[in-house]
Protein backbone atom coordinates (compact mmCIF):
# COMPACT_ATOMS: atom_id res chain seq x y z
CA UNK A 1 0.00 0.00 0.00
CA UNK A 2 1.35 3.67 -0.93
CA UNK A 3 0.98 6.11 1.24
CA UNK A 4 -0.93 8.47 -0.25
CA UNK A 5 1.15 12.18 -1.16
CA UNK A 6 0.26 15.81 0.53
CA UNK A 7 -0.20 16.67 -3.23
CA UNK A 8 -2.37 13.83 -4.43
CA UNK A 9 -4.63 14.00 -1.22
CA UNK A 10 -5.00 17.81 -1.91
CA UNK A 11 -5.51 17.55 -5.59
CA UNK A 12 -8.45 14.34 -4.10
CA UNK A 13 -10.31 17.11 -2.78
CA UNK A 14 -9.83 19.72 -5.66
CA UNK A 15 -11.79 16.35 -7.18
CA UNK A 16 -14.74 16.51 -5.30
CA UNK A 17 -15.43 19.84 -5.19
CA UNK A 18 -15.01 19.87 -9.01
CA UNK A 19 -17.44 16.76 -8.53
CA UNK A 20 -19.70 18.45 -6.64
CA UNK A 21 -20.14 21.08 -9.68
CA UNK A 22 -20.85 18.21 -11.96
CA UNK A 23 -17.61 17.89 -13.44
CA UNK A 24 -17.47 14.39 -15.52
CA UNK A 25 -13.62 14.39 -15.93
CA UNK A 26 -13.17 15.17 -12.52
CA UNK A 27 -15.10 12.04 -11.42
CA UNK A 28 -13.02 9.82 -14.16
CA UNK A 29 -9.93 11.14 -12.91
CA UNK A 30 -10.62 9.95 -9.06
CA UNK A 31 -12.42 6.44 -10.61
CA UNK A 32 -9.28 5.54 -11.91
CA UNK A 33 -7.21 6.83 -9.20
CA UNK A 34 -9.16 4.83 -6.03
CA UNK A 35 -11.54 2.28 -7.68
CA UNK A 36 -9.11 -0.93 -7.65
CA UNK A 37 -8.42 -0.31 -3.62
CA UNK A 38 -12.19 0.33 -3.15
CA UNK A 39 -12.67 -2.82 -5.01
CA UNK A 40 -9.96 -4.92 -2.88
CA UNK A 41 -11.46 -3.54 0.18
CA UNK A 42 -14.91 -4.76 -0.92
CA UNK A 43 -13.92 -7.96 -1.78
CA UNK A 44 -12.38 -8.65 1.52
CA UNK A 45 -15.10 -7.45 3.17
CA UNK A 46 -18.18 -9.87 1.23
CA UNK A 47 -15.61 -12.28 -0.37
CA UNK A 48 -17.89 -12.16 -4.18
CA UNK A 49 -16.22 -10.42 -7.00
CA UNK A 50 -19.70 -9.57 -8.63
CA UNK A 51 -20.88 -8.13 -5.16
CA UNK A 52 -17.50 -6.02 -5.19
CA UNK A 53 -18.23 -4.70 -8.70
CA UNK A 54 -21.65 -3.55 -7.71
CA UNK A 55 -19.95 -2.18 -4.35
CA UNK A 56 -17.75 -0.05 -6.09
CA UNK A 57 -20.28 1.68 -8.72
CA UNK A 58 -22.67 2.06 -5.82
CA UNK A 59 -19.70 3.72 -3.67
CA UNK A 60 -18.61 6.07 -6.77
CA UNK A 61 -22.62 6.57 -7.54
CA UNK A 62 -22.37 7.84 -4.02
CA UNK A 63 -19.68 9.96 -4.53
CA UNK A 64 -21.42 11.52 -7.39
CA UNK A 65 -24.45 12.26 -5.52
CA UNK A 66 -22.48 13.70 -2.04
CA UNK A 67 -19.66 14.94 -3.33
CA UNK A 68 -20.56 18.49 -1.84
CA UNK A 69 -21.65 17.10 1.35
CA UNK A 70 -17.98 15.84 1.58
CA UNK A 71 -16.33 18.24 4.50
CA UNK A 72 -12.64 17.62 4.47
CA UNK A 73 -12.31 16.08 8.10
CA UNK A 74 -10.76 13.08 6.51
CA UNK A 75 -9.07 12.02 3.59
CA UNK A 76 -10.96 11.38 0.39
CA UNK A 77 -9.76 7.62 0.11
CA UNK A 78 -11.18 7.34 4.15
CA UNK A 79 -14.31 8.72 2.88
CA UNK A 80 -14.45 6.15 -0.05
CA UNK A 81 -13.67 3.35 2.15
CA UNK A 82 -16.07 3.81 4.88
CA UNK A 83 -18.79 3.94 2.16
CA UNK A 84 -17.97 1.03 0.53
CA UNK A 85 -17.96 -0.34 4.30
CA UNK A 86 -21.12 0.67 4.83
CA UNK A 87 -22.10 -0.70 1.74
CA UNK A 88 -20.58 -4.30 2.29
CA UNK A 89 -22.36 -3.93 5.81
CA UNK A 90 -25.28 -3.62 4.39
CA UNK A 91 -25.13 -6.47 1.64
CA UNK A 92 -24.01 -8.55 4.27
CA UNK A 93 -26.81 -8.01 6.62
CA UNK A 94 -29.21 -8.94 4.08
CA UNK A 95 -27.64 -12.22 3.00
CA UNK A 96 -29.19 -15.12 4.43
CA UNK A 97 -27.06 -16.90 7.61
CA UNK A 98 -25.22 -19.59 7.28
CA UNK A 99 -26.36 -22.74 8.20
CA UNK A 100 -24.78 -25.93 8.12
CA UNK A 101 -26.31 -29.11 6.90
CA UNK A 102 -27.93 -30.83 10.03
CA UNK A 103 -28.44 -34.39 9.98
CA UNK A 104 -32.18 -35.10 11.66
Amino acid sequence: RRPLSVTQAASDNVLIARIAQGDRLAMQVLYGRHHVRVFRFGLRLVRDEQVAEDLISEVFLDVWRQAGKFEGRSAVSTWLLSIARFKALSVLRRRPAFRPFRRA
